[in-house]
């Protein structure tokens, strides 16, 4: 008696995940029947933007050091190839920074000038453990981070990879513009 009730029970939490997915499907079916698919519009507008991207930032900039003393690259690392085999340019504007997502947009403040950079992340680095992120010499030399005594930045991701950073105004947005 006990084995067929083992048996039984067995067989109930074996066929559970069976009916569950027969369900699913069932469900499936009725929306697709619901929806006709000639009725959509063949090009549908992008659904307007929420605040689940700053949710998505704000996480990302929780779970990474983006504050303290930026360095920036010396003149060695000019023509050769970053971490995502772009070629390191010092006169464009990029960063380095050893966790941030590769092609991510960051704001980078200078909390002795007070100036303000947009920039991508190219690069993997810096490997010292004082610095929190490498800047391009322009990029330094537009923050005033190349003769200041306090070389504290603030860095805040405005973008994922493969987004664009939204516009501001009074900001210089470098993508890959030289330094004249």
């Amino acid at each position: 008696m006990a084995n067929r009730a083992l048996a039984a029970l067995a067989l109930v939490l074996l066929a559970a995940p069976l009916v569950r997915a027969q369900q699913d499907r069932s469900c499936v079916r009725e929306l697709m029947s619901r929806t006709c698919i000639s009725d959509r519009d063949p090009d549908p507008e992008p659904p307007p933007p929420n605040d689940d991207y700053l949710l998505r930032y704000a996480d990302l900039e929780s779970e990474h050091r983006l504050s303290g003393l930026a360095g920036y690259y010396s003149a060695f690392f000019d023509g050769r190839k970053t971490a995502n085999g772009e070629i390191y340019r010092n006169r464009k504007f990029s960063a380095a920074h050893l966790t941030l997502p590769l092609g991510c947009w960051i704001e980078v403040t200078a909390r002795a000038t007070g100036k303000k950079l947009r920039m991508r992340v190219n690069d993997r680095g810096p490997f010292v453990k004082k610095f929190c992120l490498d800047l391009s010499r322009s990029a330094a030399r537009f923050l005033g981070l190349d003769i200041a005594e306090d070389r504290h930045v603030d860095v805040h991701v405005i973008a994922l990879p493969g987004e664009e950073p939204p516009p501001e105004e009074g900001t210089l947005i470098a993508a890959t513009s030289p330094v004249p």
